[in-house]
């Protein structure tokens, strides 16, 4: 189902824009602003709607973003593009989840993994 706001958009602007919005919900680690990261997991599945009814290759562009220097950006990456790209997002949440805690992004890696785990096709949306 693609999204209209964003169906005209190269695949490098909507890269854009979901780690603009990854960065976003990175800074309600600090504010607490629940409405501001729902809002922008809102924009962040809209992305991956139009990336999906593009076809896998495209939506397989967000493992560009596995290796960003951002936490919150690699998860929400390996989240969303493990339906069609299983090796790298594991392995993007293994390398997370190894990280120190208590930090918000090892500790979702985590329990993202442990859900894996349990429902392997968790992630598949």
């Amino acid at each position: 189902m693609s999204d209209t706001r964003y169906s005209s958009h190269s695949i490098s602007e909507l890269l854009h824009i979901f780690t603009k919005s990854c960065l976003a919900q990175y800074d309600t680690d600090i504010t607490d602003d629940i409405d501001t990261y729902n809002r922008e997991f809102r924009t962040l599945v809209d992305i991956k709607n139009e990336l999906q009814s593009r076809g896998p290759a495209a939506r397989r562009q967000l493992t560009r973003l596995l290796n960003d220097s951002n936490k919150q950006v690699r998860i929400q990456a390996a989240k969303f593009v493990y339906p069609v790209a299983r090796p790298e997002a594991t392995k993007c949440l293994q390398d997370l989840a190894a990280g120190p805690f208590p930090d918000d992004q090892v500790f979702d890696a985590k329990m993202t993994l442990r859900r894996l785990e349990e429902v392997p096709d968790c992630l598949d949306h």
